[in-house]
């Protein structure tokens, strides 16, 4: 079967969560017969060049660079973009497309699939789809609506682009169409987490099917690299590992952890130096001792091995939460906030579930009895849903859409 990946950045350029993903999935589909392509987008600039040919652990990809004009801020429809995507699928002729997001190129990618015959199945890993901001993070003194209402969407909006109420009203209502038409035109839909798809069924509205399909684990982990408990005595050592930005709660965690007794260990890249001198400064000020670990691969020990506790206090509406599933994988009891699918993590043993308003709370009570950070840990489960299961529920639902009559 051959398939073709339509995304908004690939690796190697760019290694978030949902390039994570895809590229697991790739992967593993791949080991079950799979061919898989790529057809990406890019975070430079046109130079020149409409077409680029890459390769990235035996995929082969197709990266289509943006003019100035083509970003998000100029507008969802993108019709040169439309005709280089189409160009590249008359080429490559795939069985099927998977979109896993078309933020990127632009409203109409679906469409393009469907006059072409192709068959389309449409994950949503982040919240594009109803959120002009992907996440539903908004500035300081706006509120996320519920359903289909956009009202406090247009102050929001307008906030960063300065076009005025009544132009803000209409391009949210043409982007709600655009969306709405492109989400009709797949033939499956998937999600994450639970609270991934009612974002979508509730805010776009989408009345259809979401097949909820959790991530898993991205890659097996060895027993052997499983985080060693904290014998008597040692400093406790509590951190977070992936995007160190302020949407992902890194300064909350640094307040939270005033006055105890531990290391905090902070792993990743920060997106924002302005940011990273505010959480050192921070740090300094309360007296806590801060080790960065900075950048880390696939190859390279992973963070979680040197933790006793992990803590991912998100502001985002988190779509599902990779990071917890690798801490747990590493034997680590994992402290998350209440945002999005994060909460549904009430369920998994060795995870804490809090408000970020009782995070303080939470970890003071936590690293003040060993006996209760040891019942967490000992309830971690010895072992993780993987993306191999993920790979193996997707292929057969791309077999089912290409057995349905034309």
């Amino acid at each position: 079967m051959k398939i073709v990946f339509l995304t908004s950045n690939y690796p190697p350029e760019a290694i978030a969560g949902t390039e994570q993903v895809v590229t697991a999935l790739a992967r593993e589909l791949r080991a079950l017969g799979g061919e898989i392509a790529a057809i990406t987008s890019s975070d430079v600039v046109h130079f020149g060049q409409d077409l680029g040919r890459e390769e990235f652990e035996g995929v082969a990809v197709f990266r289509l660079w943006k003019k100035l004009g083509e970003w998000d801020h100029d507008g969802f429809v993108r019709p040169r973009l439309l005709g280089l995507l189409r160009e590249r699928l008359q080429e490559l002729r795939p069985d099927l497309v998977h979109v896993h997001s078309f933020a990127a190129l632009g409203a109409g990618c679906l469409r393009v699939c469907r006059e072409l015959g192709i068959p389309v199945v449409l994950s949503f890993h982040d919240l594009w789809v109803v959120c002009a901001r992907y996440f539903r993070l908004p500035p300081a003194g706006f509120v996320c609506p519920s359903g289909t209402d956009r009202t406090p969407c247009i102050g929001c909006i307008d906030h960063a682009l300065h076009a005025g109420p009544a132009a803000i009203t209409g391009l949210l209502a043409a982007r709600d169409e655009a969306l709405r038409a492109e989400v009709a035109l797949a033939g499956a839909c998937i999600a994450p987490s639970e609270a991934a798809a009612r974002f979508v069924r509730e805010g776009l509205p989408y009345a259809g099917q979401i097949h909820v399909v959790p991530h898993g684990l991205l890659r097996p982990v060895p027993m052997t690299h499983r985080s060693a408990p904290p014998r008597a005595g040692e400093v406790l050592r509590i951190g977070t590992f992936g995007g160190l930005v302020a949407e992902k709660g890194v300064l909350e965690l640094v307040l939270a952890v005033a006055g105890l007794p531990c290391e905090l260990h902070l792993a990743g890249k920060f997106g924002d130096p302005e940011f990273a001198a505010a959480v050192r400064a921070q740090a300094a000020q309360q007296g806590t001792v801060l080790h960065e670990r900075g950048r880390y691969g696939p190859a390279d020990r992973h963070p979680a091995r040197d933790l006793h506790l992990a803590v991912f206090p998100s502001k985002c509406q988190e779509t599902y939460g990779l990071v917890v599933d690798e801490a747990l994988a590493h034997g680590v009891p994992a402290v998350v906030s209440d945002h999005g699918a994060l909460a549904e993590r009430r369920s998994s043993p060795g995870v804490v579930v809090t408000p970020l308003s009782q995070l303080a709370s939470v970890l003071h009570d936590l690293a003040r009895s060993p006996t209760a950070l040891a019942e967490l840990r000992a309830a971690v489960p010895a072992s993780m849903p993987s993306i191999a299961a993920s790979a193996a529920f997707h292929l057969e639902l791309y077999r089912s859409l290409l057995r349905r009559p034309s």
